[in-house]
């Protein structure tokens, strides 16, 4: 796939950038191409590995013309600012390790698409949702700061927490694991004692998700035991 790289030039002082880091004095003959700099810059945001099936699409500032670097005789160190911040609005250091040494901060600009989970169709709030309910549409990841699903497994046992319009990004923050266990309902109550697996009927005493601890009454023993909810009206009793 073809995509297009944005680059816009920046009218920008060396102030407003707040560009150099680390400079040592330097009076050199030479000095390194700021173009050099920028077409390094965005062959490391071509390369860097953000693991989806597109390219990335990115702005990369324009140096300001009266910034003065030694030539760098060795390739240039390039990396994100901050790893945990690799699109959107973030920056490059750029190192040279020649003598003298220098350091400039980068601003850039980057886009990441991703074929993201969305409704098919629209979802009612407390809607169990299941894997017909959902397809995939290519986003823009970088503007999705609720988060996203790119795994339809990930979305088993769950359901809608508000009404969804179709084509809404499926998040954490709108969905949420259904309830497994219901107040009143029949369950298995699984018991895992040395290797045999002992199986019994009881009732729930209140309704629980998947993970989550639940009262059951043994149906034999009228006894009230607690265990854990593992699937529909599946529950692990703890020792």
């Amino acid at each position: 796939m073809n995509t297009r790289r944005l680059i816009k030039p920046l009218n920008l002082t060396l102030a407003c950038l707040g560009l150099i880091i680390i400079a040592d004095t330097v009076k050199a003959d030479k000095y390194q191409s700021l173009e050099s700099i920028r077409f390094q810059a965005e062959e490391y945001i071509m390369k860097f590995n953000y693991k989806t099936p597109y390219l990335p699409e990115f702005k990369v500032n324009y140096l300001d013309s009266r910034l003065k670097l030694a030539s760098c005789n060795s390739p240039l160190l390039i990396e994100f600012s901050n790893l945990q911040k690799t699109y959107g609005s973030t920056s490059l250091n750029i190192d040279c390790h020649d003598s003298p040494k220098w350091r400039i901060r980068l601003p850039i600009k980057v886009d990441i698409f991703d074929d993201v989970i969305v409704a098919q169709r629209p979802f009612s709030r407390s809607q169990k949702i299941n894997r017909d309910m959902l397809g995939f549409e290519k986003r823009n990841i970088s503007l999705l700061n609720e988060g996203f699903f790119t795994q339809v497994n990930d979305l088993k046992h769950t359901e809608s927490k508000r009404n969804l319009r179709r084509g809404s990004v499926l998040t954490q923050n709108n969905t949420r694991p259904s309830e497994m266990v219901k107040l009143g309902q029949s369950v298995t109550l699984i018991l895992d004692y040395k290797g045999i697996s002992i199986r019994t009927s009881g009732k729930a005493l209140q309704s629980a998700r998947i993970g989550q601890l639940v009262k059951v009454k043994n149906s034999k023993s009228q006894k009230i035991v607690e265990g854990v909810v593992f699937g529909e009206g599946l529950v692990k009793i703890n020792l």
